[in-house]
């Protein structure tokens, strides 16, 4: 049995690490999002400037990734138990391992963009509800009001967010370049006549991002406190064995150690100054190059919009911490903390 839990705690590791971890959000996710981005959106574009503090450093991150932890024979391979061809065939599996929402069909309501249906599509439909995916679903639903609450500031209605043109282009590429089933079976952007669709699908593409690389990352590359210690969980190891190999170890080590670069935190920093200017009369120019017509008034302020996201960020930590607190007192399985959901542990971007 001891056997079984190592080789089962082993197994998840690489799995997650290659999959959930540097394919679905190191390469698809925080790179094309970040490609798609500087693409098509211009350099004072209020959405570009919005969805900076989550792409921080990410062209830095991800190259080095690219260097150091995908090419054969660098860190990363030299990891694991595969061999070149075996990594190329886990590598290519890769989409259809990815479990997210995107895996859902059709045939029941899928496939999910926004977390929140999926976790309510966990809960009926699998019977998967545990605490994990209820602070995942209160955290996402703070990022979509926080983006919702921002598009509001510089889009007067629903109908401006659709005739933004750059924002729609960066979009479409998103859709196109994904590997994830999120290319494959949504819809057309330009297809879509519902303005508030679109501006429902964008919400959720950027809440879904924004979630990925902070909560995300943090949920699947925190994996140092298992796997310092080969005997309780390793990348590799021989037949018959219940450890690692003290090469496996010093790898896993220095695997570690590379990969601990700290990133901007998402609570308590102030990164309002990228927010460019609202207009408040009419016949002004937005940002997004649409104008504000003679009875619309912008009546948002983004510095006010952070602030409450802060807040809200706030109100989630304290219930963590008093959820973390009390765990004791819960019976199995419940009696343990959940810290990798709290936002005053979470950075706002990818590291590597």
């Amino acid at each position: 049995w001891g056997h079984a839990k190592f080789r089962f705690r082993s197994s998840l590791s690489v799995l997650v690490t290659l999959v959930d971890h540097l394919y679905a959000i190191h390469l698809q996710w925080a790179n094309l999002f970040l490609i798609c981005m500087q693409e098509q959106l211009s350099p004072d574009h209020p959405m570009r400037r919005f969805l900076t503090p989550f792409t921080f450093n990410t062209v830095w991150v991800n190259d080095n990734a690219r260097k150091n932890l995908i090419q054969p024979q660098s860190m990363g391979p030299r990891c694991f138990a595969f061999s070149d061809k075996g990594l190329q065939l886990a590598f290519a599996h890769a989409p259809r391992l990815v479990m997210s929402g995107m895996e859902v069909p059709p045939s029941e309501g899928g496939p999910f963009l926004n977390r929140s249906k999926y976790y309510e599509y966990l809960k009926n439909k699998k019977g998967i509800d545990t605490e994990y995916t209820r602070q995942a679903d209160r955290l996402y639903k703070i990022f979509k009001k926080f983006v919702l609450d921002y598009m509001d500031c510089y889009y007067p209605t629903a109908a401006d967010v659709a005739a933004d043109k750059e924002l729609q282009a960066m979009f479409v590429q998103f859709l196109h370049q994904s590997e994830m089933a999120v290319g494959k079976m949504l819809p057309d952007l330009r297809t879509i006549k519902d303005p508030n669709i679109i501006k429902e699908f964008y919400a959720d593409a950027m809440s879904s991002f924004m979630w990925v690389v902070s909560a995300g990352h943090e949920q699947t590359g925190n994996i140092a406190p298992y796997v310092q210690d080969a005997s309780f969980c390793a990348f590799k190891w021989a037949p018959g064995a219940f450890v690692g190999s003290k090469d496996t170890a010093l790898l896993q080590a220095l695997l570690m150690s590379f990969t601990s670069q700290a990133m901007p935190m998402l609570m308590g920093s102030d990164w309002t100054y990228l927010f460019p200017p609202v207009p408040q009369s009419a016949g002004e120019q937005i940002a997004t190059g649409s104008f504000i017509s003679p009875d619309t008034r912008m009546n948002k302020d983004p510095a006010a919009v952070f602030k409450v996201f802060q807040d809200e960020l706030q109100a989630m930590s304290a219930y963590c911490g008093e959820y973390n607190k009390n765990a004791e007192a819960r019976p199995f399985p419940n009696n343990h903390p959940l810290v990798v959901l709290d936002p005053k542990e979470l950075e706002t971007s990818t590291s590597v």
